[in-house]
């Protein structure tokens, strides 16, 4: 259970990973909600991606608004920066209770192919050098911000739906699965901490 009330919830992926979706099966209780993507949808619904700026100025304040007045909230973001790794320090260090929840899936063609996808239903676009590298440095930046969180739910969204591969809180890994997917092997091998297998 969280130390307190307030809730600094971030989903993180590269883009097509299924962030959104999770988002949406976990309807988590937040008050604000920020995602960049979709302010960029309200501002310019015709070609969000030239109000990208904007809209990331926008996200900003609600994260400062979220922190100063000690609101809940959720924040999706590729952790493919090093802004975003700043936000989860400094949600941390104002007494938020800090929950990962990673989407990743088994090679970066599936975030690439789904992606295309979108674009083809009216989804917004992303170049796919920026994809291939966003995918890397995603997986990179996963292992740097795991200890400054609370609680962590590692997810493998390769197939239909996100299957649940790691949770971590109070310093013990849990695997939830008994085949690790590729992208997810490493992961257990830079971890210094305790894991057991799935309860059942």
């Amino acid at each position: 259970m969280p130390k307190q009330n307030n809730l600094a919830i971030f989903y993180c992926g590269t883009n097509g990973a299924g962030k959104t979706t999770l988002r949406a099966f976990n309807k988590d209780a937040v008050q604000i909600v920020i995602d960049s993507d979709h302010i960029a949808m309200q501002i310019n619904p015709e070609n969000p991606r030239v109000v990208d700026s904007q809209a990331g100025r926008k996200a900003i304040e609600l994260f400062k608004f979220a922190i100063n007045q000690q609101v809940s909230f959720s924040m999706e973001s590729t952790l493919s920066g090093n802004s975003i790794l700043q936000r989860i320090k400094t949600a941390k260090e104002n007494d938020f209770f800090v929950r990962l929840n990673y989407v990743g899936v088994d090679g970066v063609s599936i975030n690439i192919k789904r992606v295309k996808a979108r674009v083809a239903s009216g989804g917004h676009f992303i170049d796919e050098a920026t994809i291939r590298n966003r995918y890397d440095i995603s997986l990179q930046n996963l292992t740097k911000i795991l200890p400054l969180c609370d609680e962590v739910f590692i997810y493998d969204n390769s197939g239909e739906a996100p299957n649940l591969v790691f949770h971590i809180s109070d310093n013990q890994l849990t695997q939830w699965v008994d085949e690790l997917p590729k992208w997810c092997e490493e992961l257990k091998t830079v971890q210094e901490i305790p894991s057991t297998a799935k309860p059942y």
